[in-house]
């Protein structure tokens, strides 16, 4: 069952996701639960937030981390820069512990935190920032392995 894992990429459209919340809604294949092995970002405008950066989280409500979260900055008020993209979240938790995590300020990345139920509805969100004007321009890919 665990040896040929069907990989699915879901991929955003291009938008302004770190001024604005922008969530879609999938649901799990029929009978697979599933894990977010990967999220990958493609910015065209710098991520900003003062206060909080932007961020891709993937839950089981908008806006909601509770299956993985990347918050796309280097520190908390520091967002990640279009120039460093394309950047995967996986390379910042390489060697880090089963699931991968990377808390160098609360929350920064989390993959594989806990399985996507089978045929239930969820959602990929890109998060706003918050603080000083929010901003951030660009896409974003999720990659989710189902068993």
């Amino acid at each position: 069952m665990y040896d040929q894992p069907i990989v699915e990429v879901y991929e955003s459209a291009t938008g302004a996701f770190g001024a604005v919340t922008a969530s879609k809604k999938y649901i799990s294949p029929p009978g697979k639960r599933g894990v977010v092995r990967d999220i990958e970002v493609f910015l065209t405008a710098d991520a900003v937030g003062t206060t909080a950066v932007p961020e891709v989280a993937v839950g089981a409500t908008q806006g909601s981390a509770e299956y993985a979260r990347w918050r796309l900055g280097t520190a908390v008020g520091t967002g990640l820069t279009a120039a460093a993209t394309p950047k995967r979240a996986r390379s910042l938790v390489e060697g880090n512990g089963n699931p991968p995590v990377s808390n160098d300020f609360s929350g920064h990345v989390r993959l594989e935190t806990t399985y996507i139920p089978a045929d239930t509805p969820f959602f990929i969100t890109g998060v706003a920032g918050v603080g000083g004007t929010p901003a951030g321009t660009g896409y974003h890919r999720v990659r989710i392995e189902w068993f």
